[in-house]
């Protein structure tokens, strides 16, 4: 009689028999074989299995995706209460294949559940929930949920709503000190940095004080003195009749002229850069700085006063068609004047594209200072040499800095601001070239060119 063979066993019951001795082999906590007592103090959860390709196991098998759902449920469930500091959820001495979610790291984000890139502002959380809660704090956003404050935050729906994922971050233990700390001793690093790559500078060179206080001292240390650059000659198309309004037009440009030179130089950083490119700064942002300045005076020219049924007056803003222009406290410019001399266009984009918006930002003097200053610190010009050029953008990085600080100084609630004073920029850049377009055309520029009066005052001392 032949001896029955015993049947060879399946790949899913050699798995599932070796997960067996591993399950009993850990529950006696003694080598195989033996079968000691043992107490519920002493059972550990078997995750051997994490380490095989699970895509190799049948389905419903020890090994099976199901079977891996689980006795990681079952590891985060033990994970949640551990005491470690912090919070986080600590994966006690356990190796994970190196393409597996898990693989080198110690913790679970206190928040979503993802890998935990480290500890931060008190808490075991990930990347995304650090730069998450960082923002948060730093812009002092607030957020409002659709459903009742009680959405599930974890890997994958933690960006659906931010006002559940920011009490989540608080509950869990982040501290929005830790947040306002470290930005601070970023701004102490960054200022010794600077102090010590360049002793004559520092961090808070330009303040909104400090560009304000320019514009004053050169405003009333001027006087009477003008850059004779514009004027109403023999060669001028000028009609006849408005010869007289032009002269005294220009006269005031001239002297707005004088002053700009006067404020650049005494602007941070400004006599650093090489004589060539002070020239050149001041001959390409004259115009904008001065129709700037002309645009913001005219915003008291939008408002009109009107009664209301209850006898009560208010003032509001009138939108329909703005008819004058402020070129300076003492010298105002109609709309019937300038459809006349052929400049409507420029009127009417100067009043509808600046002042008006600048209305409606209701914009400060401190926003027109830093504007201004941005667009002599341009270091897109053309022609600048290679060696200024990155002063000058370090210039205008703090002067943005310098706008935006004043934005959620002044305006805490409205983040879009500082974006929409920036988009005033490239209108008044296209306005600037129609204008110097006019000026060619009407010949009311001088001989002289403008390079040879800016080198004369450069070299004049500094009252």
């Amino acid at each position: 009689m032949m001896k029955k063979e015993k049947p060879m066993l399946s790949v899913n019951d050699l798995i599932h028999q070796s997960s067996q001795n591993r399950v009993w082999n850990q529950f006696t906590d003694q080598p195989f074989g033996h079968l000691g007592p043992t107490s519920p103090a002493e059972v550990k959860p078997d995750i051997s299995l994490l380490n095989g390709s699970v895509g190799n196991f049948s389905p419903g098998g020890p090994g099976s995706p199901n079977s891996f759902n689980s006795i990681n449920s079952s590891l985060q469930g033990l994970n949640r209460n551990d005491s470690s500091p912090g919070g986080g959820n600590r994966l006690q001495n356990q190796q994970f294949p190196p393409n597996h979610p898990l693989s080198g790291s110690k913790h679970l984000c206190s928040i979503c559940g993802d890998r935990a890139s480290g500890k931060h502002y008190g808490v075991f959380s990930c990347e995304g929930c650090k730069g998450f809660f960082k923002r948060t704090v730093r812009k002092n956003l607030t957020y409002a949920c659709r459903e009742e404050g009680n959405c599930t935050i974890d890997k994958r729906k933690r960006n659906r709503c931010q006002y559940c994922r920011y009490q989540k971050c608080l509950s869990c233990g982040m501290k929005r000190e830790a947040v306002q700390e470290e930005r601070q001793r970023g701004s102490k690093i960054a200022n010794q940095k600077n102090e010590d790559t360049n002793p004559t500078s520092s961090a808070r060179d330009f303040t909104i004080d400090r560009i304000y206080e320019a514009e004053q001292k050169s405003e009333s240390r001027c006087g009477d003195n003008a850059i004779p650059y514009l004027k109403v000659g023999q060669n001028s198309i000028v009609q006849v009749d408005y010869k007289g309004a032009v002269s005294h037009l220009c006269n005031i440009i001239n002297k707005k002229l004088y002053q700009m030179v006067d404020y650049a130089r005494r602007m941070p950083h400004f006599s650093q850069i090489p004589r060539e490119d002070q020239i050149l700064l001041l001959k390409t942002g004259w115009n904008e700085i001065l129709i700037a300045n002309i645009a913001w005076r005219s915003i008291g020219c939008l408002d009109i006063e009107s009664q209301n049924l209850d006898g009560s007056f208010e003032r509001r803003i009138k939108f329909a068609q703005p008819q004058q222009m402020w070129f300076d406290t003492n010298f105002t410019y109609h709309r019937n004047s300038a459809a006349q001399a052929g400049v409507v266009a420029i009127f009417d984009r100067i009043l509808s594209e600046l002042s008006i918006k600048m209305k409606r930002l209701n914009m400060d003097e401190g926003d027109l200072s830093c504007l201004k200053a941005i667009i002599l610190f341009n270091p897109d010009i053309r022609g600048l040499s290679a060696n200024s050029r990155p002063e000058i953008e370090m210039c205008r990085e703090k002067l943005y800095a310098c706008l935006d600080e004043h934005c959620r100084r002044k305006h805490p609630g409205d983040d879009s601001r500082f974006a929409q004073l920036l988009l005033r920029l490239p209108a008044l850049r296209s306005i600037s070239l129609k204008c110097l377009d006019h000026l060619l055309y009407f010949r009311i520029v001088g001989d002289k060119p403008l390079d040879n009066f800016i080198a004369e005052m450069l070299d004049t001392p500094l009252c």
